[in-house]
Order: structure tokens, then sequence, then C-alpha cells
């Protein structure tokens, strides 16, 4: 793990430092630049989950992936009753597939949003149970404990348990990763996030799918947001005149997205 070798690293900096400067006013200046170093570094790849501090993510799509230039569009923050069958409608209209990333509580509320999800062949993904704004500050006890009541919620639905999880907010820590371990899930990150929670109109947040969009993208929206069921049709379309695909994120990197029995 990442944050084993830094925390490793500063020890022995910090070791090494106090013996060379013990007998010197540089001392604490060495040592607070070491301790800084570490909060640093630690909350960059907590907050940053491409760089697979804590938890080892899937961020992009396999090389060689899928037919010639392959991405995968993914939904955080579902089901929304509004947005959600939107953005399902365009989906169908061009017959892709793409994969979501359901709260809990929301797929609760509305089973009948998860059920249609996955009758059209999308994927069905965990993004917690509660997606709490202090779940990064859970103990691991309660972690698992969330984690696991939106399987089970999902599970309940669609009768498929899932595999994929992202974490909200995109923050991971050790307690995530002894989560996932335990639970046997895998991380799913992104490799371009559209922006769409700050978007102003659609014409921006087309311009920043377009301007930005690579093969290999893992593509990060929320279905929540009635902006991104507007741009959705028009950022299809414009994948297409760039000869890029959009594939079913399972394909792409080669994993089940539900236990196996």
């Amino acid at each position: 793990m990442k944050h084993n070798l830094l925390l490793f690293f500063c020890i022995t900096a910090a070791a090494l430092g106090s013996i060379i400067f013990w007998e010197t006013d540089y001392l604490w200046l060495v040592l607070a630049t070491i301790a800084l170093l570490f909060v640093s570094i630690t909350a960059y790849g907590s907050a940053q989950i491409q760089a697979n501090y804590f938890v080892k993510s899937i961020n992009k799509v396999n090389r060689g992936a899928g037919r010639g230039k392959a991405v995968a569009l993914t939904f955080d923050d579902g089901p929304d009753p509004d947005s959600t069958p939107r953005i399902l409608d365009t989906l169908k209209a061009n017959n892709l597939k793409a994969t979501f990333f359901v709260i809990g509580k929301k797929a609760a509320d509305h089973p009948g949003l998860l059920q249609r999800i996955v009758e059209e062949g999308h994927t069905v993904a965990n993004h917690s149970y509660s997606h709490h704004y202090l779940i990064a500050l859970f103990s691991v006890r309660k972690l698992k404990n969330d984690i696991q009541r939106c399987n089970e919620t999902i599970r309940d639905i669609t009768g498929c348990t899932p595999v994929f999880f992202r974490p909200p907010f995109g923050v991971t820590n050790p307690r995530y990763a002894a989560v996932l371990k335990d639970l046997q899930m895998q991380s799913i990150g992104w490799s371009l996030r559209s922006m769409d929670t700050r978007a102003k109109n659609k014409y921006q947040l087309i311009q920043k799918i377009i301007s930005k969009l690579k093969p290999r993208d893992i593509v990060l929206f929320h279905d929540r947001l009635p902006l991104t069921a507007d741009s959705l049709s028009d950022i299809i379309g414009h994948c297409r005149e760039m000869g890029i695909q959009i594939e079913p994120l399972p394909r792409l990197i080669g994993k089940e997205p539900y236990e196996q029995y």
C-alpha cells in the first residue's frame, strides 16, 4: 500500500533527521517539513481516487478493449424519478448500455426504476446506502454495514448482488480498503469527470466532454441532474462523430459486475 510506504519513508526520514540535526536549530524545521509532506500526500491520496493511494481502483478501460476506440459511461447518485428515466430513454434510443452507481436509500424509494435499469441491460453498482457527507469518517464496522445494506437493497429488488463499488465523493481511506477486501468488491473510479454538478448550461457540459474525452475513459456523470439528461443525446452524437464507441463497463474492464453463484 502506498500509504504504508510513505509512512515508512517519513518515519525513517524523521529518525535520520533527528540524528543529523539534533544539536542544531534546524531540527524542528526538518520535522515540521516531514510532517507537512506526510499530511499533504495523504490528503491528496485520499481525495484523488486515481492515485490508488489507499484503495486500488479501476480508473480506465483496459487497453485493446471494445471495438476500436471505446469509453464507458457511468452515472452516480440515482435513481432519480425525474432525470433517470430520461437518461434511460436516451440510452435505449441509441442502443447503449451504461453503469449506474446507485444510492441504496434512493433505490429503496424507487424500486421500479432500479428494475428498469437492470431489465434494459444496464449495470447496477453500489454507491453506498446513505451517501452520508461524513461517510469517510465512519468506523470499519459502520462503513461495512452501510455498503452491505446497499448491496442487500439492490439484491432484494433486482436479484443481483453488485461487485462494483464507487466511494461517495471519490474519497478513500484505509477503512475502505479493509471493507472492500472483506466484501470482495472492486472499487471503480473514473478518468474523466464531467463536472455536470458545476456546469451552468448544457453547452458548457458538452464542451467539457468533447474537449477532454479520450479512448479508454471511464466517464463520470450524475443521473440526478436534469442538465445531464438534457445533454446526454448531444454528447452521444459527438462521441460518434469523434469515432469513439460507447461500450458497457463490465465488458471493457473484463470483470463480472455481480456475485456469481
